[in-house]
């Protein structure tokens, strides 16, 4: 009788292209970081996590922003500095 031998058919883990985003964690007592000079609970607690998504969002921009005009002060050309990662250790 002939075995027949089975086969591994799992895949396997995709990776991201990105990194995940790093949502930071206040404290109620903490200085608001939107620079209102409040605590966070009197100013945006109520928002709660989209308020802190968007402003690890707006973080995320002005780093993408100065990495590529670290790039461009280098003299990398703009067709490069266009499609790279915006991510330093994200490997493509």
């Amino acid at each position: 009788m002939a075995q027949t031998a089975k086969r591994a058919t799992t895949k396997p883990p995709r990776r991201s292209a990105r990194p995940p985003r790093q949502v930071v964690q206040i404290g109620r007592n903490e200085p608001c970081p939107c620079g209102s000079g409040k605590k966070y609970k009197n100013c945006h607690q109520a928002e709660g996590e989209p308020f802190l998504q968007k402003l690890a969002l707006k973080e995320e921009r002005l780093r993408i922003r100065e990495r590529r005009a670290r790039l461009k002060a280098d003299g990398v050309p703009w067709y490069r500095r266009l499609f790279m990662s915006p991510h330093p250790d994200a490997s493509a």
